[in-house]
C-alpha cells in the first residue's frame, strides 16, 4: 500500500501477536482511518521476526471478529497474512 508521506496515520505497536492463531489483536479505541502496524517481536538474536511497517485501513480493521478481554476493551483479531506492507511515497 502507498501513502503519501505527509498523510497522517494511527501508529499501532504489537509487542507480541498471537502465534498460533497467526494474528495481531488491535484494540478498537486505537483504530484510525489509516493505521501504520508495527509488529516490534524479536527472536533470540534481536532480530525482527516482521521487519517492514503495515498498513490497513481502520474500515477493514472493523470487519474481521472481536474479542472482549476482561477489561471491557475490544480487540479485532487482524490475521497478519492480510497486513499489507506499508510504503510512503
Amino acid at each position: 500500500m502507498q501513502l503519501p508521506r505527509l498523510q497522517p496515520v494511527q501508529y499501532i505497536e504489537i509487542k507480541k501477536p498471537r502465534w498460533k492463531q497467526r494474528v495481531v489483536g488491535i484494540a478498537s479505541y486505537r483504530v484510525g482511518t489509516h493505521n501504520q502496524i508495527n509488529i516490534i517481536a524479536k527472536d533470540k538474536t534481536g532480530k525482527l521476526y516482521y521487519p517492514n511497517d503495515y498498513y490497513m485501513s481502520g474500515e477493514d480493521i472493523k470487519k474481521y471478529d472481536k474479542q472482549t478481554l476482561g477489561s471491557g476493551v475490544v480487540l479485532h483479531l487482524v490475521p497478519i497474512s492480510d497486513l499489507e506492507i506499508l510504503e510512503r511515497i
